[in-house]
């Protein structure tokens, strides 16, 4: 989640991400089975270490604790547990799903990731969140779908001040580690999620009375620092072409990479760095904060609904 808004927003953020989760475990379960899903079915596979291929959960991966509260009201869970402070659900929304809160920054969205591959097995991963847009066209409260990712404060200081750098990453299916500049997500995840959220639309809630635009593509950057200057927004356009900043995905992305999960990402834009603090962008935020979670869980839940037949279940990863 990027951090973009001033320091009062910010401690109740993190708030957010870290105390109030624990309280989704109780009070929004729905423990009526969705119709026809469950019959017959060993719903305990889907918490057991690499399942059938049939049972493999989708993992949606949360870092605004708003998000995994209106996808828990939306999902059959049948069982909660926490790992290191971070809830996780394990249920249906049409498919098996975990519901889990990745936790803020890049440490800990990576670990919680590698946790939930390893014990899960998913399918793949969707990652939700908040985000800060640097792309001028991003408005509060519109959704972003990059197809790439990359780490904007991993390189080095030199005569030309701070410089991006490649990271080296190892694939479960290539002979070695190869550098990498940015992580794409997987195409044709991103390209059905992108499709849920053109088919969702004109039923998002409106942020400000604005109804949310859904832009598809481009690179998205992360960092562990919270940014909140326009000075940094603009940097990171003109350097990276960034359309969206946040403190998780890049590295997110770079973990399921590594261990041939498909992944894709999708963003809610707050405000603007170091715009945060205007009149007008303290007003929509009011909006945002009770609707933002809703609009994402819709577009969450029509892309489990539209999934085709057998969709990364052929084959082996």
């Amino acid at each position: 989640m990027q951090p973009i808004l001033n320091r009062r927003f910010w401690h109740f953020v993190l708030i957010l991400s870290t105390v109030f989760p624990l309280f989704v475990l109780h009070g929004c379960r729905q423990q009526t089975p969705a119709p026809g899903k469950m019959a017959g079915v060993d719903t305990a596979a889907v918490a057991r270490t690499a399942p059938a291929r049939s049972h493999r959960p989708w993992v949606i991966l949360h870092a605004y604790a708003p998000d995994g509260l209106e996808l828990r009201k939306r999902a059959s869970i049948q069982g909660d547990t926490v790992w290191e402070g971070r809830p996780i659900s394990v249920g249906w929304l049409v498919e098996p799903i975990v519901i889990a809160a990745s936790g803020v920054g890049i440490a800990n969205a990576v670990a919680t990731t590698q946790y939930l591959i390893d014990r899960y097995d998913p399918v793949g991963i969707i990652f939700t969140g908040v985000c800060t847009p640097i792309n001028p066209a991003h408005q509060i409260g519109d959704l972003v779908i990059p197809d790439r990712w990359i780490n904007y404060d991993f390189g080095y200081w030199g005569r030309s001040g701070f410089l991006v750098d490649s990271v080296p990453v190892g694939r479960t299916d290539s002979a070695g580690f190869q550098p990498h500049f940015d992580f794409p997500v997987d195409t044709a995840v991103a390209r059905l999620l992108g499709s849920a959220a053109d088919a969702t639309a004109f039923i998002l809630r409106t942020i400000d009375r604005r109804l949310p635009e859904i832009h598809k593509g481009g690179v998205g950057v992360s960092g562990n620092a919270f940014i909140d200057s326009k000075s940094k927004r603009e940097q990171l356009r003109k350097q990276l072409l960034a359309e969206i900043a946040d403190t998780e995905s890049a590295a997110v992305v770079q973990t399921a990479l590594a261990a041939g999960i498909p992944i894709a990402v999708l963003r809610s834009c707050a405000a603007p760095a170091g715009e945060s603090a205007s009149p007008a962008y303290q007003r929509a935020l009011a909006s945002f904060f009770s609707d933002s979670g809703r609009n994402t869980a819709l577009v969450v839940s029509r892309f489990l609904e539209n999934l085709p037949e057998g969709f990364l279940r052929q084959g082996s990863k």
